[in-house]
């Protein structure tokens, strides 16, 4: 009987371990790797209304490294922050951090854009919204909010 007793535990234990069903990581969608990707934006409506390009890697880890065209023209940094499984399912949430300079350098605000996106049927195409708010001296104001699209960046077989 003692022995009956001692197995129980263990043979219960390893039911449930085989019966759990697959982790949830492995049914997340992923945004590893490089994309490109448009910022539209359509508040404040200001017409005429220009695209923003850009540039992402997102990481196995979940960080973002981003760079956008109004970078080399505003004084800002590429944007640092990171990605995950967003509020909905099926969502994926991405946020970064941009850095404003004054012209000598300084810290004058920081730039947060926060996007909530959905991957096409091939993962190879997010589309979504972004909202852009900027905080400078303990005040938020939003920048711009619109929507984004991209396009993974594949990689090439070599020869």
């Amino acid at each position: 009987m003692r022995r009956k007793t001692f197995f129980a535990p263990i043979v219960c234990g390893l039911i449930a371990i085989a019966v759990q069903p697959k982790s949830a990581a492995a049914a997340t969608p992923t945004l590893a790797g490089s994309w490109q990707f448009t910022l539209t934006p359509t508040a404040p409506p200001t017409p005429p209304v220009i695209q923003i390009p850009g540039l992402v890697t997102f990481t196995t880890d979940g960080s973002a490294i981003e760079t956008d065209g109004l970078e080399l023209i505003n004084h800002r940094s590429p944007g640092h922050g990171i990605w995950q499984t967003g509020p909905t399912p099926g969502s994926l949430y991405v946020e970064y951090i941009s850095l404003v300079l004054t012209a000598e350098g300084s810290l004058d605000a920081r730039n947060v854009t926060a996007m909530l996106l959905a991957l096409n049927t091939k993962r190879n195409q997010f589309a979504g919204t972004y909202t852009t708010v900027q905080e400078a001296g303990g005040v938020t104001i939003t920048l711009s909010s619109g929507t984004v699209g991209g396009q993974l960046i594949p990689h090439v077989p070599l020869p």
